[in-house]
Protein backbone atom coordinates (compact mmCIF):
# COMPACT_ATOMS: atom_id res chain seq x y z
CA UNK A 1 0.00 0.00 0.00
CA UNK A 2 1.72 3.20 -1.11
CA UNK A 3 1.18 6.19 1.42
CA UNK A 4 0.12 9.82 0.23
CA UNK A 5 2.81 12.79 -0.01
CA UNK A 6 1.19 14.08 3.25
CA UNK A 7 1.72 11.33 5.22
CA UNK A 8 5.32 10.41 4.32
CA UNK A 9 6.32 14.38 4.54
CA UNK A 10 4.39 14.33 8.00
CA UNK A 11 6.16 10.92 8.69
CA UNK A 12 9.68 12.91 8.35
CA UNK A 13 8.55 15.27 10.19
CA UNK A 14 7.66 14.03 13.15
CA UNK A 15 11.52 12.11 13.13
CA UNK A 16 14.25 13.35 15.03
CA UNK A 17 17.16 15.08 13.48
CA UNK A 18 19.25 12.27 14.00
CA UNK A 19 16.96 9.26 13.00
CA UNK A 20 16.16 11.61 9.48
CA UNK A 21 20.02 11.54 9.47
CA UNK A 22 20.06 7.81 9.59
CA UNK A 23 17.49 7.11 6.89
CA UNK A 24 19.25 9.41 4.30
CA UNK A 25 22.62 7.52 5.24
CA UNK A 26 21.65 3.51 5.00
CA UNK A 27 18.22 3.33 3.53
CA UNK A 28 17.65 6.51 0.56
CA UNK A 29 18.42 4.05 -1.95
CA UNK A 30 15.34 1.85 -0.59
CA UNK A 31 12.72 4.84 -1.41
CA UNK A 32 10.18 5.28 -3.75
CA UNK A 33 11.69 8.29 -6.07
CA UNK A 34 9.21 10.59 -4.25
CA UNK A 35 9.68 9.70 -0.97
CA UNK A 36 13.22 10.54 -1.59
CA UNK A 37 12.42 14.10 -3.19
CA UNK A 38 10.23 14.63 0.49
CA UNK A 39 13.19 13.26 2.33
CA UNK A 40 15.36 15.93 0.80
CA UNK A 41 12.86 18.57 0.96
CA UNK A 42 12.79 17.70 5.16
CA UNK A 43 16.38 17.77 5.51
CA UNK A 44 16.42 21.24 3.35
CA UNK A 45 14.28 22.40 6.21
CA UNK A 46 16.24 21.65 8.96
CA UNK A 47 19.35 22.62 7.34
CA UNK A 48 21.02 19.33 7.45
CA UNK A 49 20.77 18.68 3.09
CA UNK A 50 25.04 19.46 3.36
CA UNK A 51 25.59 16.53 5.69
CA UNK A 52 23.14 14.12 4.33
CA UNK A 53 24.05 14.66 0.87
CA UNK A 54 27.39 12.49 0.38
CA UNK A 55 25.67 9.99 1.74
CA UNK A 56 22.70 9.62 -0.36
CA UNK A 57 24.91 10.49 -3.51
CA UNK A 58 27.00 7.35 -2.78
CA UNK A 59 23.61 4.84 -2.28
CA UNK A 60 21.93 6.32 -5.36
CA UNK A 61 25.41 6.20 -7.45
CA UNK A 62 25.75 2.77 -9.99
CA UNK A 63 29.44 1.33 -9.67
CA UNK A 64 31.14 0.22 -12.83
CA UNK A 65 32.65 -2.97 -12.48
CA UNK A 66 36.40 -1.56 -12.67
CA UNK A 67 34.99 1.03 -9.39
CA UNK A 68 34.18 -1.90 -7.75
CA UNK A 69 38.01 -3.50 -8.34
CA UNK A 70 39.37 -0.70 -7.46
CA UNK A 71 37.32 -0.43 -4.08
CA UNK A 72 37.60 -4.50 -3.40
CA UNK A 73 41.84 -3.66 -3.99
CA UNK A 74 41.60 -0.98 -1.29
CA UNK A 75 39.79 -3.09 0.87
CA UNK A 76 41.84 -6.39 0.75
CA UNK A 77 45.13 -4.37 1.27
CA UNK A 78 44.17 -3.59 4.75
CA UNK A 79 45.16 -5.51 7.67
CA UNK A 80 43.19 -8.30 9.29
CA UNK A 81 40.18 -6.56 11.01
CA UNK A 82 40.77 -10.23 13.53
CA UNK A 83 43.94 -11.04 13.43
CA UNK A 84 45.55 -8.07 12.56
CA UNK A 85 47.76 -9.90 9.99
CA UNK A 86 48.72 -8.44 6.62
CA UNK A 87 50.24 -11.77 5.35
CA UNK A 88 46.95 -12.45 2.99
CA UNK A 89 44.64 -10.08 1.25
CA UNK A 90 41.38 -9.83 2.74
CA UNK A 91 38.01 -11.58 1.30
CA UNK A 92 34.81 -11.88 2.75
CA UNK A 93 32.40 -14.42 3.53
CA UNK A 94 28.64 -14.91 4.85
CA UNK A 95 28.00 -17.78 7.65
CA UNK A 96 24.20 -19.18 9.01
CA UNK A 97 23.56 -20.13 12.42
CA UNK A 98 20.71 -22.02 13.02
CA UNK A 99 19.44 -22.19 16.55
CA UNK A 100 16.44 -24.52 17.46
CA UNK A 101 14.65 -24.43 21.13
CA UNK A 102 11.95 -26.54 21.68
CA UNK A 103 9.40 -25.77 18.57
CA UNK A 104 11.11 -22.67 17.43
CA UNK A 105 14.17 -22.58 15.10
CA UNK A 106 16.01 -19.73 13.87
CA UNK A 107 18.69 -18.91 11.16
CA UNK A 108 21.32 -15.95 11.66
CA UNK A 109 23.39 -14.72 9.09
CA UNK A 110 27.04 -13.13 9.65
CA UNK A 111 28.58 -11.40 7.17
CA UNK A 112 32.72 -11.12 7.57
CA UNK A 113 35.11 -9.21 5.82
CA UNK A 114 38.83 -10.72 7.02
CA UNK A 115 41.70 -12.98 5.87
CA UNK A 116 40.90 -16.42 4.40
CA UNK A 117 42.30 -18.13 7.67
CA UNK A 118 39.86 -16.22 9.60
CA UNK A 119 37.37 -17.00 7.35
CA UNK A 120 38.01 -20.31 7.68
CA UNK A 121 37.48 -20.21 11.72
CA UNK A 122 34.43 -18.28 11.67
CA UNK A 123 32.83 -20.96 8.96
CA UNK A 124 33.67 -23.51 11.39
CA UNK A 125 32.69 -21.82 14.39
CA UNK A 126 29.16 -21.48 12.48
CA UNK A 127 29.06 -25.56 11.47
CA UNK A 128 29.87 -25.99 14.66
CA UNK A 129 27.05 -24.50 16.11
CA UNK A 130 24.19 -25.49 13.32
CA UNK A 131 25.95 -29.28 14.21
CA UNK A 132 25.03 -28.61 18.19
CA UNK A 133 22.30 -26.34 18.18
CA UNK A 134 20.45 -26.21 15.10
CA UNK A 135 18.73 -29.87 14.35
CA UNK A 136 16.60 -30.28 17.81
CA UNK A 137 13.60 -29.14 16.66
CA UNK A 138 11.47 -31.04 14.87
CA UNK A 139 11.29 -30.56 11.80
CA UNK A 140 12.33 -27.11 10.54
CA UNK A 141 15.61 -27.90 13.34
CA UNK A 142 16.91 -30.54 11.17
CA UNK A 143 15.90 -28.79 7.65
CA UNK A 144 17.45 -25.52 8.52
CA UNK A 145 20.47 -26.96 9.85
CA UNK A 146 21.26 -29.24 7.05
CA UNK A 147 20.52 -25.86 4.49
CA UNK A 148 23.07 -23.82 6.79
CA UNK A 149 25.75 -26.56 6.71
CA UNK A 150 25.35 -26.97 2.98
CA UNK A 151 25.49 -23.04 3.09
CA UNK A 152 28.20 -22.83 5.09
CA UNK A 153 30.20 -25.50 2.96
CA UNK A 154 29.44 -23.84 -0.52
CA UNK A 155 30.78 -20.05 1.16
CA UNK A 156 33.94 -21.58 2.11
CA UNK A 157 34.92 -22.60 -1.17
CA UNK A 158 35.53 -19.21 -1.93
CA UNK A 159 37.85 -17.96 1.05
CA UNK A 160 41.08 -18.43 -0.27
CA UNK A 161 40.53 -17.79 -4.00
CA UNK A 162 42.78 -15.15 -5.19
CA UNK A 163 40.57 -12.48 -6.41
CA UNK A 164 37.82 -10.47 -4.80
CA UNK A 165 34.73 -12.83 -4.75
CA UNK A 166 30.94 -12.34 -4.71
CA UNK A 167 30.85 -11.57 -0.83
CA UNK A 168 33.56 -9.04 -1.01
CA UNK A 169 31.82 -7.40 -4.20
CA UNK A 170 28.64 -6.82 -2.83
CA UNK A 171 30.13 -5.85 0.83
CA UNK A 172 31.73 -3.16 -1.40
CA UNK A 173 28.53 -1.69 -3.24
CA UNK A 174 26.46 -1.93 0.13
CA UNK A 175 29.07 0.01 1.90
CA UNK A 176 30.27 2.87 -0.69
CA UNK A 177 29.29 5.53 1.35
CA UNK A 178 31.14 4.12 4.78
CA UNK A 179 34.12 3.07 2.51
CA UNK A 180 34.25 6.63 0.43
CA UNK A 181 33.96 8.23 3.94
CA UNK A 182 37.13 7.13 5.10
CA UNK A 183 39.17 8.41 1.78
CA UNK A 184 41.22 5.61 1.40
CA UNK A 185 43.06 5.60 4.64
CA UNK A 186 44.29 1.87 5.44
CA UNK A 187 43.98 2.82 9.51
CA UNK A 188 40.04 4.20 9.19
CA UNK A 189 39.18 1.56 6.66
CA UNK A 190 40.71 -1.08 9.63
CA UNK A 191 38.32 0.63 12.15
CA UNK A 192 35.68 0.29 9.98
CA UNK A 193 36.20 -3.11 9.32
CA UNK A 194 36.69 -3.85 13.36
CA UNK A 195 33.40 -2.26 13.85
CA UNK A 196 31.65 -4.98 11.57
CA UNK A 197 33.43 -7.59 13.24
CA UNK A 198 32.68 -6.65 16.66
CA UNK A 199 29.25 -6.61 16.03
CA UNK A 200 28.80 -10.17 14.22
Amino acid sequence: MAFSEEVIRENYRKLSNEKLMRLASEDAAKLRPEALVLLREELSVRGLTEAAQVSIAAQLRVLSEEEIDQYCALIRAVPCPICHSTAQPLNASVTAKVSSFMIVTTTKNELVVACPSCLDKRSESATSHCTYLGWWCIPWGIIRTIQGLAFNRKMAESHHVAYPNASLRSFVVDNIDLIDAAEGNVNRLHAFLIALSLNQ
